[in-house]
C-alpha cells in the first residue's frame, strides 16, 4: 500500500493495513454500524482493491460479512426503540408490520436494492427494527446485496489500478447526506407513527377477503 487516505478513511485504512483481511472485516463494520453519519467505507474497499493483492473473493467476503453485520446495528437500535413507544403506537406498528407482510416478496427485494447500491441504509433498516421485520428477512438480502456490491467495488478496484488512489470522498457530500438521511427518516417514522395502520388493515383485509369470497365462487 502506498499513499494513505486522510481523515476517518485514514483511521480505516491504517486498521486494513495492521490487521489485513481481519482489517477488511473490522473496517467494513465499522463503517457500516453508523447509524446517519456516513462514513465512506466503500471507497476504502474499492482501494483495497486497488492496491493489494489479496484474493478479490476472499476481500468481498471479509467486506460483505462486515458490512451487512454492522448494518444490522441500525436494525438492532430500532427494535430496541419500539420499547419506549406507548401501547397505541405499538399496536399500530404491529398493524402496520401485518401490511407490509402482505407484501412480503417485496422487501427483501427492497433490501437488496439498498444494500447493493450508495443509497442510505438506515432509512429502511432501522424503520424495520422498529417493526420488528423477522431478522432473517432483513440480513439475508442485506449480506447478499452487499457482496453483490463489493464484488463490483473490489474487482474495479483491481482493474482500474492506480484511478482508485484518486477516489475520496468529499466532507460535504458527507454532510448532505447525513442531513438526507435525517430528514427522510424522520418523514418515514412519523409516517409510522401517525398513519392508522389498523384502520388500513382492516379495509385492506375486507378486500381481501371479498375478493377471496368471489374467486371461490368462479
Amino acid at each position: 500500500m502506498e499513499a494513505q487516505p486522510l481523515g476517518v478513511e485514514g483511521i480505516l485504512f491504517t486498521i486494513v493495513r495492521e490487521l489485513g483481511i481481519v482489517g477488511v472485516f473490522a473496517a467494513s463494520f465499522l463503517g457500516a454500524s453508523s447509524i446517519f453519519i456516513p462514513i465512506p467505507y466503500h471507497v476504502l474497499i474499492f482501494w483495497v482493491g486497488a492496491n493489494t493483492n489479496y484474493n478479490v473473493y476472499v476481500v468481498v467476503a471479509a467486506a460483505g460479512l462486515g458490512s451487512a453485520l454492522g448494518e444490522m446495528v441500525g436494525y438492532g437500535a430500532g427494535y430496541a426503540a419500539k420499547r419506549v413507544f406507548g401501547e397505541n403506537r405499538r399496536r399500530k406498528l404491529d398493524a402496520m408490520l401485518k401490511v407490509l407482510l402482505r407484501h412480503r416478496k417485496v422487501w427483501p427485494l427492497l433490501v437488496f436494492i439498498f444494500a447493493f447500491t450508495p443509497l442510505p441504509d438506515d432509512i429502511i433498516f432501522v424503520p424495520l427494527g422498529i417493526l420488528r421485520m423477522d431478522f432473517l428477512r432483513v440480513f439475508i438480502p442485506c449480506i447478499l446485496g452487499k457482496l453483490a456490491m463489493f464484488y463490483v467495488l473490489v474487482a474495479g478496484g483491481r482493474y482500474l489500478g492506480d484511478v482508485a488512489r484518486g477516489v475520496l470522498s468529499g466532507g460535504e457530500v458527507n454532510l448532505l447526506i447525513t442531513i438526507a438521511s435525517i430528514i427522510i427518516f424522520v418523514i418515514i417514522l412519523v409516517a409510522m407513527l401517525k398513519i392508522d395502520w389498523e384502520k388500513i388493515l382492516a379495509k385492506y383485509e375486507g378486500y381481501l377477503s371479498r375478493f377471496e369470497s368471489f374467486s371461490s365462487q368462479l
